[in-house]
């Protein structure tokens, strides 16, 4: 799924569910020739530079203003001298302040901006303590770090003669309470960059009641329907198609049985990172068993696997929630299926409105 919010003229675009094919479009969208002429595109993803299990609006602003500065560098460009000197008393100052709580820091640092820009993020996805203190010192002082950042921009978009554009992956990946802490409570700040920026988002938001700050200009990327909404003796052949056309172009269609083919696309419940996964595991199975074709057996050990992994995170309250869903396919309450949406044992689809429905492999669990 895809949704975006305008700020002024320039377009953030938030990209949520996981395994859907987020990243493989969002690398697509780097690459694409048009949009490289438009814009000079600055792609990265913050499990790279951040921690995403302890991340909040800070880090992300910090990581964008790094990442505007290294990979225009890094292409054998040079910002001007001007900004430069501003930025590198930016840098004297943000070392002098954190070197007052961390006195190791400033012996830490590397020179110059980049090596500013390298440390911290370093500091930032890796030490705790020191992580602490620079958001400590940032914090309070936003408006020049947004500042530095819009100088860059500024400065890149004149030099360059065309927009900005910022691609973040793997914001997903943050749990609920840090994506509306970054996303809801601080949507001000991290709109404040003057370029156009693709955030990702967890799916869980989008059924919060905070998703009315983002909801305004959305795309969605949604999962493959393989059935119509309450109706799963139905068979929607596009969605088959296009997870069979995912499958054969990973492997010959001659090392998979048809009727094992069907079942690993029910299995993998039109998510291409579990079809994935459904397929290396059945194909392991095969190995492991000295047979050359992938057959039905392979697949269901792989669904027993998934049904396994599964079993060791749910909740026995879940157990109740999945088997009403699984009855009518409705949504109803966040606060019942969030935790759900974002480990993938619901899943939402759309086909005039949305709806969700369990995992498939879970069926054999809920007595149904």
């Amino acid at each position: 799924m895809l949704f975006c919010v305008r700020t002024g003229s320039r377009p953030n675009t938030f990209f949520p569910v996981t395994g859907c094919g987020k990243s493989t479009e969002l690398n697509r969208l780097a690459a694409n020739d048009d949009i490289k002429r438009k814009f000079f595109v600055v792609k990265y993803s913050v499990r790279d530079v951040c921690d995403v299990n302890n991340l909040n609006y800070v880090d992300v602003l910090f990581s964008i203003g790094a990442q505007l500065y290294l990979q225009y560098e890094d292409s054998g460009r040079e910002l001007r001298p001007e900004l430069l000197k501003d930025l590198e008393a930016w840098r004297n100052n943000i070392v002098e302040r954190v070197s007052e709580e961390e006195s190791s820091f400033e012996t830490s640092v590397g020179g110059g901006i980049r090596g500013l820009f390298i440390s911290v993020l370093a500091k930032i996805r890796a030490e705790d303590t020191t992580r602490k203190t620079i958001r400590e010192v940032i914090e309070p002082r936003l408006s020049e770090l947004i500042d530095k950042i819009n100088s860059i921009i500024a400065d890149i978009e004149g030099r360059e003669g065309k927009n900005v554009l910022v691609i973040i992956d793997d914001l997903d990946k943050p749990n609920l309470e840090q994506a509306t802490e970054i996303f809801y409570n601080n949507q001000t700040a991290i709109t404040q960059p003057i370029c156009h920026i693709v955030y990702t988002v967890p799916i869980s938001m989008f059924f919060s009641p905070e998703f009315t700050a983002i909801r305004e200009t959305r795309f969605l990327l949604p999962n493959i329907k393989l059935h119509a909404k309450n109706d799963r003796e139905s068979r929607y052949e596009p969605g088959y198609d296009l997870l069979k056309t995912f499958i054969f172009k990973r492997m010959k269609e001659d090392l998979i049985e048809p009727d094992a083919v069907d079942l690993a696309t029910i299995m993998g419940a039109g998510v291409f990172r579990e079809s994935a996964r459904i397929m290396q595991i059945a194909a392991d199975s095969a190995i492991e068993r000295g047979r050359d074709r992938i057959i039905k057996e392979d697949v269901e050990k792989a669904g027993s696997e998934i049904r396994s992994d599964f079993k060791r995170i749910l909740k026995t309250d879940d157990y109740v929630i999945l088997k009403e869903l699984y009855e009518d396919n409705e949504i109803r309450g966040i606060e019942k299926i969030g935790h759900l949406l974002h480990n993938l044992s619901v899943l939402e689809y759309e086909n005039g409105e949305n709806w969700c429905d369990i995992h498939p492999t879970l069926v054999k669990i809920l007595n149904i």
